[in-house]
């Protein structure tokens, strides 16, 4: 049943990328970052942790952060759409797309910044502006061959530190951490549970749009859909034995280190 979960998730993606197009605009530039993280904060083994590699399309007016598989992925399924329409012969299958671990995205359009992600079959986008910032520090570091700033910000109910070089004049950096007086090639929390760092930087010409628009809600709507889930995935499925539900509810009991809380 779950098989196909995420194949009907990509195409939901594919059919809303015609209707975005029209309001892409150009990057300028293009930040690789290596995503390091964990899920369980009971098992911080260093060999545990998960990786991703993520990408940020930016220019002055706007940007877009996600993951390269979860993009590979969905090229793959709309590719494999489009050829469906002329073949009956088409068949999509999971195990056959690119695997990622990060299914969320972050679009900026001027201040404003949306985070967008789903919750079972449903996608929901909240809202941000930018963050506040400490920058009163004298500590400077080189990263990628920029002279870096430090800075730091309350994020969730975690402090993170970041280095930004102010030779990339832009107020961008991964994820949501944005509005310094660089670009952020660096940041952490104080335990490391969620790392970014910036491995490559390259001048790219790549529209920028939302990945997909979600159902509008409040970040604590957000989190609360998303507790509500993982305390009873599928509550409205008639396969799913009690045995499996209660199988996939200790799962997610692992999954206890959201960047989001």
């Amino acid at each position: 049943m779950f098989k196909y979960l995420s194949i009907i998730l990509l195409i939901s993606f594919t059919c809303l990328f015609s209707q975005q197009k029209a309001n892409t605009s150009i990057s300028e530039l293009q930040v690789q970052y290596e995503y390091s993280f964990v899920r369980d904060t009971t098992d911080i083994n260093p060999n545990h942790r998960f990786k991703e590699l993520m990408l940020l399309d930016f220019n002055p007016n706007s940007s877009v952060f996600y993951s390269q598989q979860y993009a590979a992925a969905r090229e793959a399924v709309k590719k494999a759409t489009f050829a469906a329409q002329t073949s009956s012969n088409v068949e999509i299958k999971a195990s056959d797309l690119p695997k990622y671990k990060v299914g969320y995205s972050v679009y900026r359009e001027g201040s404003k910044i949306y985070f967008t992600s789903n919750i079972n079959r449903d996608f929901f986008t909240f809202e941000n502006t930018y963050l506040d910032w400490n920058t009163n520090f004298k500590e400077v570091r080189t990263i990628l061959g920029y002279k870096c700033n430090k800075a730091t910000t309350k994020f969730g109910n975690r402090v993170y530190t970041a280095w930004y070089a102010k030779d990339i004049p832009v107020s961008e950096g991964p994820y949501r951490f944005k509005g310094l007086t660089g670009l952020i090639l660096e940041i952490s929390d104080e335990n490391k549970y969620h790392s970014f760092t910036a491995i490559g930087i390259e001048k790219k010409a790549i529209e920028i749009a939302p990945l997909q628009k979600g159902i509008p809600v409040t970040k604590e709507q957000y989190i609360k859909k998303r507790e509500e889930f993982k305390n009873n995935p599928y509550p409205q499925s008639k396969t799913l034995t009690k045995e499996r539900r209660d199988q996939m509810i200790e799962t997610f009991k692992k999954d206890n280190n959201p960047i989001e809380n």
